[in-house]
């Protein structure tokens, strides 16, 4: 299983590269799908549709070219040295640690981050930046299908893509110390995210505990799971606010 450091100019390229394939895609695909019948909710469904024609085949892809390059095999698990397991109740706790964490971090910077995003970032259209949504605009049956397909997309297929490619492949690459290498990988995987950069501070201070956790157990399956459970109440906290909404 190779695992060869890489230099600090891979490292950065290799954390945002995908992220500007990322933003030109959801830019693209909002105003494609916007004459689809979203109206000025196009962003909503890009974003899901970018989960697809961008996050998967590329970093996949990348891992598929590295895997075979380096292991004469298309086997992307030879590249991730985190595949040590767990006992069921150390995930349980984790979980349940997790989840307060990121509830306690939420209630402390989603005013300041929000405020960021209305003032310093206030030059990006609101629809783009999910500001002010008027779903009205939209017909309810397509907000119900994108926020369904979001389940999938956002809170399964983004995730298990992600984990894999920044902390199964990056994260063990950083010519670093454990807690720099992790400070480094969450630090540059929230500024990968381009299209919500208020989002910066919230991401790193809910990501950091959980990289290290996974590098201390070597344990990638920490990462893919709390990933994956804060997508998926994303995913079903909009849907469940579609539904609410009048017919």
């Amino acid at each position: 299983m190779s695992s060869r450091k890489h230099t600090a100019f891979q490292t950065i390229l290799l954390h945002l590269l995908p992220g500007i394939f990322n933003l030109l895609a959801i830019i693209l695909l909002t105003l494609l799908v916007k004459r689809l019948g979203f109206a000025e909710n196009g962003r909503l469904f890009a974003g899901e549709l970018m989960i697809i024609f961008s996050i998967v085949p590329i970093q996949i892809g990348f891992l598929l070219f590295v895997a075979k390059k380096t292991t004469k095999s298309y086997n992307i698990w030879k590249l991730i040295p985190f595949q040590e397991k767990s006992k069921f109740v150390e995930y349980l706790i984790f979980v349940i640690i997790m989840i307060v964490w990121a509830l306690v971090v939420s209630a402390i910077l989603t005013p300041f981050e929000h405020g960021l995003r209305d003032s310093l970032f206030a030059f990006v259209p609101d629809n783009f930046a999910l500001r002010n949504v008027d779903y009205s605009l939209t017909s309810k049956n397509l907000l119900i299908f994108v926020a369904s397909f979001s389940i999938l997309t956002n809170g399964i297929i983004a995730p298990i893509t992600e984990e894999i490619y920044f902390r199964g492949y990056l994260l063990p690459r950083i010519n670093l110390s454990p807690i720099m290498a992790v400070i480094v990988n969450a630090s540059l995987f929230s500024l990968y995210h381009f299209f919500s950069p208020w989002y910066f501070f919230s991401r790193v201070l809910m990501m950091i505990p959980i990289y290290y956790w996974v590098m201390k157990r070597k344990n990638i399956r920490f990462s893919i799971m709390a990933h994956i459970i804060a997508n998926v109440f994303t995913s079903v906290s909009l849907l469940v606010g579609i539904l609410k909404l009048p017919v």
